[in-house]
């Protein structure tokens, strides 16, 4: 089985305005809700390639059921989300000409108690499940993600990374299945990076800029793909989807390139369209993407 785990997820409330004049009320042309979070984004595009998957995290106050009513439309995805006392946040996306704009929301305290509630949860996630945690992880909470990560690396749990620099670093002892970088994680050369995550331990580094190129590592194999630079419409979700493409490539058995093929075809699926990739979508790019040997 897969488990994403998102633990700020957001209700996130999109508006699109023709122009943005600050200072001054602003009246919008369109809006609409969608259930934000890392994490389900790699559920919602699982979905999409009817692969079942489970979505731990935590949801609270008036915004859950809302966010709970979005997440039934995906029949593939089950919500085991931990109830807090907390509102669960919501993000503002504003959209106009030229600009999308976010105001990210805190988030909500989450407490020892509903911690360990949470925790209680993953006691259902055993050895060569795919544990998936993905985004910024609340400063209270962060010490004992880092303890989950490790404990769940030692069950023999296959855990998926695409979070923090600081969560990173702090798992260099674990042997993830695999880690998601971005341009916020490089402090360096991509391939100088890579091969340290790689010597550390970790199975497979992905990194991708969705207007530059996509890059896999292994212990045997560098590739690479130039990505599109035109015909974008949107690169949101776009890192989410390649965790997921690649999630399916591995758990349809498949190489590492076909592997790498699936997760950018899922990713520029997504920056081609307004939603997250769909499985029609991704199949029709798969042919067309172009993988590279380096190094």
């Amino acid at each position: 089985m897969i488990y994403t785990c998102t633990t700020n997820p957001s209700l996130d409330y999109y508006i699109t305005i023709p122009k943005v004049e600050l200072g001054k009320d602003n009246r919008s042309d369109m809006e609409m809700f969608e259930a934000g979070g890392k994490g389900v984004n790699v559920s919602i595009v699982l979905n999409n390639f009817r692969i079942p998957s489970v979505a731990l995290g935590f949801l609270g106050g008036f915004t859950k059921d809302y966010y709970l009513s979005f997440i039934s439309n995906y029949p593939n995805i089950q919500p085991l989300f931990t109830t807090i006392a907390d509102n669960t946040r919501i993000n503002l996306k504003i959209m106009d000409n030229e600009y999308e704009t976010g105001i990210n929301a805190k988030g909500p305290h989450i407490s020892d108690a509903e911690f360990n509630r949470f925790r209680s949860r993953v006691n259902s996630v055993y050895t060569d499940d795919i544990f998936v945690l993905s985004g910024n992880i609340e400063a209270e909470i962060k010490d004992r993600i880092v303890d989950l990560i490790h404990e769940l690396c030692a069950e023999g749990v296959k855990v998926v990374l695409d979070s923090e620099q600081q969560i990173i670093e702090r798992c260099l002892d674990c042997k993830l299945f695999a880690v998601k970088l971005n341009d916020r994680n490089i402090s360096k050369d991509i391939i100088e990076t890579a091969k340290g995550y790689i010597d550390a331990g970790f199975e497979t580094v992905l990194y991708s800029a969705p207007h530059k190129a996509s890059y896999v590592f292994t212990k045997e194999k560098a590739l690479m793909c130039e990505n599109l630079k035109d015909s974008l419409v949107n690169v949101t979700g776009s890192a989410d989807s390649m965790v997921a493409g690649y999630l399916y490539g591995a758990i349809r058995g498949a190489d590492i390139y076909e592997r790498f093929k699936y997760a950018n075809a899922a990713s520029l699926a997504t920056c081609m369209s307004n939603d997250l990739g769909s499985k029609e979508k991704i199949e029709e790019l798969f042919d067309t993407i172009e993988v590279k040997e380096i190094g």
